[in-house]
């Protein structure tokens, strides 16, 4: 069968050739091109390192000098301190306080003024004028988007839960969707944290709508109290009525197939006297009612709860970025750098005209 099969043609064999060497052609020129990559990153490299080389006494002027004044500036300035508040917002009162917050930044910041902060921190003004910055951001915790995101997608119906995926509801998520926050505070009294802490508390809380709103809440926790207390009164008083009954009743000769009743609520005819464990167990129930009424006062007695104060002293904040002894340095050999290019370039482009 073999003698049957056809043999290539001197054609066929000449363009599989003309094939496999394009091949090779593209390959050589693709490793070259990656080879010259590296060549022109060696050279630029080797070109810096005796630019640096041949200029090593002007690059370590320059750092010299530029560290020495940067040393000095940073030696006379004032240091910058920084602390952290964490508080918990109620009634959607989120954007009231980023509002406010950014009003306190502005003062600070912006507009440097000290007497109005003064007035509304209860600080002296020197205090004052050493307030640099408030900032606000939520305190997010992937756990509790996740648990967000579950009783979000439990309220939605087949079609949107189809769309509305994790991610997406991550990204709709804004800064006011979250209930605690982190305050940031910069000044250059690094004991200033505690002697505002109060009034500012206060003072980014301040709205009259969320006041009243904590009162009417309050009046309501405190009329649901009484009123669970009642139940519990009532509950203590039918407990001790059935104990009475319940001590007459061993008091008296058995009759075998009879019994006292006491029905509650909806309880058949045809059932015995209850036993006492029901109504202690909703006597049990109200008292965790009324614990929870308890936490509840605690948790919106107020426009907003700190979870953790200002500490007694501020930290040091400045980045590497902000000192001087370091940037300086780095200022001074980048404008060497530019310059001597400068001048490099210059000379290229005359060799060049004179060409």
């Amino acid at each position: 069968m073999s003698k049957n099969l056809p043999e290539p043609t001197n054609s066929e064999e000449v363009d599989l050739g003309q094939l496999f060497k394009l091949i090779g052609n593209a390959f050589e020129r693709f490793f070259r091109f990656i080879a010259n990559i590296f060549i022109g990153i060696y050279n630029v490299i080797l070109i810096l390192l005796i630019h640096f080389y041949k200029r090593k006494v002007w690059y370590a002027t320059a750092i010299i000098i530029g560290g020495a004044f940067g040393f000095i500036i940073d030696k006379k300035s004032d240091k910058l301190y920084g602390a952290n508040m964490f508080i918990e917002t109620n009634f959607n009162s989120a954007r009231q306080v980023y509002e406010n917050i950014n009003q306190f930044h502005q003062l600070a910041n912006k507009d440097a003024d000290s007497l109005e902060l003064s007035r509304r921190l209860g600080v002296t003004v020197g205090e004052a004028a050493k307030l640099k910055g408030f900032y606000i951001e939520p305190d997010i915790d992937d756990n509790v988007i996740a648990e967000m995101y579950s009783a979000f997608y439990s309220m939605l119906d087949s079609v949107s839960r189809v769309e509305m995926t994790f991610d997406r509801y991550k990204k709709s998520l804004t800064n006011y969707n979250f209930n605690i926050h982190r305050i940031g505070v910069a000044s250059t009294d690094k004991t200033v944290y505690k002697k505002i802490e109060k009034a500012f508390v206060d003072e980014i809380s301040a709205n009259a709508y969320l006041k009243e709103l904590v009162e009417i809440n309050m009046l309501n926790l405190n009329k649901k109290d009484q009123a669970l207390l009642k139940q519990v009164q009532k509950t203590d008083s039918l407990v001790d009525e059935y104990l009475k009954i319940r001590i007459n009743e061993s008091q008296k000769e058995p009759i075998p197939g009879a019994g006292t009743t006491l029905y509650m609520g909806n309880a058949e005819s045809s059932n015995l006297i209850v036993d006492e464990s029901i109504i202690i167990e909703k006597r049990l129930e109200l008292e965790a009612q009324r614990r929870q009424v308890n936490t509840d006062k605690i948790l919106q007695q107020n426009i907003i709860n700190v979870l953790a104060g200002f500490p007694d002293s501020g930290y040091d904040i400045k980045e590497w970025t902000d000192k001087k002894k370091f940037v300086f340095p780095i200022v001074l050999a980048s404008m060497m750098l530019l310059i001597f290019s400068f001048l490099g370039l210059g000379k290229y482009l005359d060799k060049q005209s004179k060409q």
